[in-house]
């Protein structure tokens, strides 16, 4: 068994839906929890696959790890947290019992594919930009589109102190009611693409993201994924994910190694030198202040 396949004793607790971080690390710390019934007060003690963990005593099921895609219905909440009068979308997973959470949001006014997660490796790839995992939107606002103006704000776009990063566009359909763009974007910003429309002089009258990364509401082996109904990711998508990790890595390790390192040194020293010699050559004349011409002379003191 390697070190990646072990994980932080306060992982184990979390997962189990026990309760929230804090409270699983106080847990820990007070005693209450065994690994191979021997108490760990260390909630970053590493727990093997084998291992067995206990909770005052009580066994805990490790918890396999679900990929899954959701076609999140309009009006419904992007949250696991109950909300008196609200539709969440763990109405939608009842049946699984691993304890799930989504990575990345759609409001409650947009709907689309959602990717549901208990792994937090694989919802920080898809969250974080750094990654780049491409997000497509089918997007339909009022009115006629003005081709020039979104080219314009597909180049990148500050709104209220916000910056936008750049997106690319295809306009489906243009009409004198209502226009249909399709968008794709690598950040998820809080109702990024409603306030760049909204800016333009646009209303969203219906916003649906089609797909993450590779995750279609269109699959060849399952059919289209309809609202309300989820599926688990197939192995090559899961693969997909992970793979633009590794690729990420690589790029960094690329940027860090030894040849480009001693290049940027290079550059540096020629860059400092160069520099230093303009800066003596333009360097100004100092003027020596002439401390005896301006000087007062001293009275001798007189014994």
């Amino acid at each position: 068994m390697n070190n990646e396949e072990a994980i932080r004793l306060v992982k184990v607790i979390l997962e189990s839906g026990f309760a929230s971080r804090r409270k699983c690390e106080k847990a820990i710390m007070s005693g209450r929890v065994r690994v191979n019934n021997q108490v760990i007060l260390e909630p970053a003690y590493k727990v093997k696959r084998g291992d067995t963990v206990s909770l005052d005593r009580k066994i805990i099921e490790r918890q396999s790890k679900r990929y899954i895609a959701l076609y999140k219905p309009l009006g419904v909440v992007s949250t696991t947290k109950y909300l008196p009068g609200r539709r969440i979308i763990t109405e939608f997973f009842k049946g699984v019992k691993e304890r799930l959470f989504y990575a990345g949001r759609l409001d409650s006014e947009s709907r689309g594919i959602m990717i549901i997660t208990n792994d937090g490796e694989f919802a920080n790839i898809i969250t974080h930009p750094s990654y780049e995992i491409l997000k497509v939107y089918d997007v339909v606002v009022n009115g006629k589109i003005d081709s020039q103006k979104l080219l314009e704000a597909s180049k990148g776009i500050t709104i209220k102190n916000i910056n936008y990063s750049p997106f690319k566009f295809k306009i489906l359909s243009k009409g004198r009611i209502q226009s249909k763009i399709r968008l794709t974007i690598n950040e998820g910003k809080n109702r990024e693409i409603r306030k760049i429309f909204e800016y333009l002089g646009y209303k969203v009258i219906d916003l649906e993201r089609i797909s993450v990364g590779c995750v279609s509401k269109y699959s060849d082996s399952a059919g289209t994924l309809e609202a309300g109904h989820i599926r688990d990711l197939t192995e090559k998508e899961i693969e997909f994910f992970f793979n633009q990790k590794d690729k990420k890595l690589k790029d960094i390790e690329n940027i860090f190694s030894s040849e480009n390192i001693e290049n940027f040194e290079s550059v540096d020293k020629n860059f400092n030198l160069n520099n230093n010699e303009e800066k003596k050559e333009n360097k100004p004349a100092v003027k020596k202040h002439n401390k005896s011409k301006w000087a007062k002379p001293r009275h001798k003191r007189t014994k």
